[in-house]
């Protein structure tokens, strides 16, 4: 059963074909799929997550996406940032990442879609007093975002 009604991915779909300028690759990080459950090892969301991720990425050919195993892709996961799973990477025109930890839900979802058509894009609607702010930041700086459902 899909994840996105018919109704929502056709809305989605057109966003898509509207706003993305440029390719998105998303690189998600899950666990191997096992019958076998270690306890404290199970990931939670992993399952939902990568089904959201594939509907998602069946709405535009402008997106890809590539799965990888947390475990046996050590390197690539360290590489871009990956401690835990579930989590994927968006990256696109701009030059740098998105990362995402945990399932993007609710809310969240909408927050993706829109990621989506910035990193396609390489620009966000930043105000121009906000870009001239943050050009002005020493070195790279790390922004994490927690988000707890109320």
């Amino acid at each position: 059963m899909p994840l996105i009604s018919a109704k929502d991915a056709q809305l989605i779909r057109e966003h898509f074909a509207t706003n993305l300028t440029g390719d998105v690759r998303i690189d998600y990080f899950t666990q191997h799929q096992s019958k076998l459950v270690v306890p404290g090892q199970e990931c939670i969301y992993c399952q939902e997550t990568r089904q959201l991720l594939e509907e998602v990425a069946d709405l535009s050919d402008k997106i890809t996406l590539a799965t990888h195993d947390f475990v046996a892709d050590e390197a690539l996961a360290k590489q871009m940032g990956i401690e835990r799973i579930p989590a994927f990477v968006l990256e696109g025109a701009a030059k740098g990442r998105v990362r995402y930890f945990g399932i993007p839900s609710g809310y969240e979802f909408a927050t993706l879609v829109e990621d989506i058509v910035d990193v396609s894009r390489g620009q966000t609607d930043l105000s121009p007093k906000t870009k001239e702010a943050l050009a002005s930041l020493p070195g790279d700086v790390s922004i994490q975002v927690f988000v707890t459902p109320t």
